[in-house]
């Protein structure tokens, strides 16, 4: 009899000593959720067939971009790949420059894009004095809000339907605007059939 009490007992101890940890654990646990003490690289959600579209202050698209698939993180940063991107100026005259990249990531509150791999830029003919325009490239960063997109990689710039080739090492320009500047080793060349 006497070892049965203390057996009953122990096991009522065990569990109340259980159950209070246990809940001590997940108040702790929401703790951190509700204080933000979550890693930046924790994966908040994913998502398949996604469009990104970013809007200034009045109401204008300045870009959007979709994707195959797509992971946000806590920290509000995203992931996409198969990455097909298209930046719009402000004067609706001017022909948007339609990106690809096999990834990019997107970061301060969809301001500033890092496209990689395979990235190449093309914006169709905007009249005779502005010629359709082909720029290729490993990587490039681009800041939505100042307009600006720059690179360290090779880069290649061409004029679709024509032999004009100019390549360089380093790139830095206003996409929106249609002003870029090769920073090094820049030659330009025609491609004979």
């Amino acid at each position: 009899m006497f070892f049965s009490k203390r057996v009953f007992f122990t096991t009522i101890g065990l569990v109340v000593v259980i159950g209070t940890s246990g809940w001590l654990v997940v108040k702790s646990a929401q703790e951190q959720i509700s204080h933000g003490d979550l890693p930046a690289h924790f994966v908040e959600n994913t998502a398949k067939a996604i469009t990104y579209e970013k809007y200034d202050t009045k109401g204008w698209l300045e870009y959007t971009a979709t994707a195959v698939d797509a992971t946000r993180f806590y920290n509000q940063d995203a992931k996409l790949i198969t990455v097909n991107a298209t930046l719009y100026s402000k004067d609706k005259k001017d022909k948007p420059w339609n990106i690809t990249a096999n990834y990019a990531d997107i970061t301060n509150s969809n301001n500033n894009m890092h496209l990689y791999g395979n990235v190449v830029m093309l914006r169709n003919a905007n009249g005779k004095n502005s010629p359709a325009i082909k720029i290729a490239t490993d990587s490039v960063n681009y800041d939505d809000d100042k307009d600006y997109l720059d690179t360290d990689k090779k880069v290649t710039i061409s004029q679709p339907g024509t032999p004009n080739n100019t390549v360089g090492t380093g790139m830095n320009g206003t996409p929106k605007k249609g002003d870029f500047k090769l920073l090094k080793d820049v030659r330009s060349y025609y491609a004979g059939q």
